[in-house]
């Protein structure tokens, strides 16, 4: 028998194995010393066995398939190049899945793989994730697109702003749609998107800041603590093109305080912290802010679960 049919064969026996309870975590840490001991001529086969992989099979089969391509961009990195656009498509294949959990590992495969696999352009992540995101229906697969190419803007080491920044207008478009349906996680993508330099300039950010605002009063809770979280994040990276905007914001901040929502109103405190520190448009120097920390690396996950 081949090294290829060997591995094939153990494969399959372990994915068998991670449907019952008894045998699952033995196979699941069988399976990760596999894809750990892959070489060139194996990769490929072991990635069949993955895509091979549906909704019938039961979810810790393929929730674990799923979390074995993180696992093997972190082993093999850019050896995987070769097989990264269809890994990507195999994932957002997923994003429709019920489970969250299944859900919850694309999102980290992706952050893995952007991280890792470095030697194909970002593009290869950034094309097949907004194309998803703008024409998937699913709220779900909308959730996870969005989340998933947060990660992957997150996780790279070089995310390609000027590519983002023209692709922000389109998020912004999409944000107001009253008929999409994953607006928390949009935003959450929308902070990593300013994180990664892609809102700098004037014009983005005269665009950006009223979008932002406006979702601070939308009617669904979750929305706005997502909107005021992206706030303190541009607060953050851009305090010193936001002159202009503090005075009108601070306003209707202050207003947003209140918020009947416990988990929003501590956050909307902090945007309004935040937005303090932004320099008058008098002031020709002022001393940075101390760091406020994004709580967003947690958001992605809880807004899987909520929504």
């Amino acid at each position: 028998m081949s090294s290829s049919q060997t591995i094939k064969q153990k494969v399959f026996t372990c994915l068998t194995k991670l449907s019952d309870r008894d045998t699952h975590s033995l196979a699941a840490s069988e399976l990760v010393t596999i894809a750990r001991s892959l070489d060139t001529t194996t990769v490929p086969v072991f990635l069949s066995c993955l895509y091979s992989t549906d909704a019938s099979d039961k979810s810790p089969v393929r929730k674990q398939c799923v979390y074995l391509f993180g696992i093997l961009s972190e082993t093999h990195g850019n050896a995987l190049s070769p097989y990264l656009s269809k890994i990507i498509a195999n994932i957002i294949r997923r994003l429709r899945d019920t489970d969250t959990s299944v859900r919850s590992a694309c999102v980290n495969s992706v952050s893995a793989l952007a991280c890792h696999v470095t030697k194909q352009p970002f593009l290869s992540f950034l094309k097949p994730l907004s194309e998803a995101l703008f024409t998937e229906q699913e709220q779900n697969a909308q959730i996870g697109a969005a989340l998933c190419l947060s990660s992957a803007i997150d996780g790279a080491p070089d995310p390609d702003s000027a590519r983002l920044a023209k692709l922000l207008p389109k998020f912004q478009k999409l944000l107001k749609r009253e008929v999409f349906k994953a607006k928390p996680a949009l935003l959450t993508l929308i902070g990593s998107v300013i994180e990664a330099g892609g809102a700098s300039g004037h014009v983005s950010l005269k665009n950006l800041v009223p979008c932002l605002v406006e979702s601070l009063s939308n009617r669904d809770w979750a929305v706005r603590k997502a909107a005021a979280e992206t706030l303190v994040v541009l607060a953050n990276v851009e305090r010193d093109f936001l002159s202009e905007f503090k005075s009108d914001c601070l306003k209707d901040f202050e207003n947003r305080r209140f918020d009947k929502v416990k988990l929003v109103r501590e956050v909307m405190i902090q945007m309004l912290e935040s937005w303090k520190h932004i320099p008058d448009t008098s002031d020709e120097f002022s001393p940075p802010p101390k760091s406020q920390s994004s709580s967003k690396g947690s958001i992605k996950f809880w807004y899987l679960v909520c929504e």
